[in-house]
């Protein structure tokens, strides 16, 4: 449901910008012309062609390359959102909670322990597992997470975790992920293009 909704949204934005460029086009055209406007006009397939090829190319190709870059494992995903590993023999109390009810959860679950990291600067409540399969899979909680919730409160919070892991949805949200960097890309071309363009006042 999730690919469908973004295979749409790519089809709505090439409709948008073909929208936006063949109306800016027309009117441009009518005021130095002055020749009325023909709704045949607005129909321009090498127009249309040549939004949908760069759209696609510029969503694809980031997509493509944020999808690589997430396929390196659920800890260069940790790491780069700020994550930093825990020792297994840390000292650090809350620390030593998490590390132990990791453990025990991968034991009761059958799986391999996973890597885990500590999201040291964020005070709020929150984890969150990545990786592409059980073996490169990470688990990171923020350090509000292991400070204010209890032992058995953890352990809710990383089952949770584990059973994104186990039934596959950290795959799904790391594509869906190279997806929507795909999408996020257009706004970057889209500020760009503002920035190089005429400015008045």
């Amino acid at each position: 449901k999730l690919v469908f909704l973004f295979i749409l949204a790519v089809v709505a934005m090439i409709a948008m910008v073909y929208g936006v460029l063949i109306v800016a086009y027309l009117f441009a055209n009518a005021k130095e012309t002055g020749a009325p406007i023909s709704p045949e006009q607005f129909w321009n397939l090498e127009l249309f062609a040549g939004v949908s090829v760069f759209l696609i190319l510029v969503i694809g190709g980031r997509s493509l390359f944020q999808i690589l870059m997430l396929s390196k494992g659920g800890s260069w995903v940790a790491e780069s959102l700020g994550g930093r590993p825990i020792s297994m023999d840390t000292k650090d109390k809350h620390e030593r909670k998490f590390v132990n009810v990791v453990e025990e959860m991968a034991i009761a679950s059958g799986a391999p322990v996973p890597s885990i990291y500590l999201l040291e600067g964020e005070e709020g409540i929150n984890a969150f597992a990545a990786g592409l399969t059980v073996d490169d899979a990470a688990i990171a909680v923020t350090r509000g997470a292991i400070t204010a919730l209890s032992r058995d409160e953890l352990q809710g919070v990383v089952a949770h975790e584990f059973s994104h892991i186990l039934n596959g949805d950290m795959r799904l949200n790391v594509r869906l992920m190279g997806l929507l960097a795909g999408i996020m890309a257009l706004a970057f071309v889209g500020y760009l293009v503002i920035r190089m363009g005429p400015r008045r006042g």
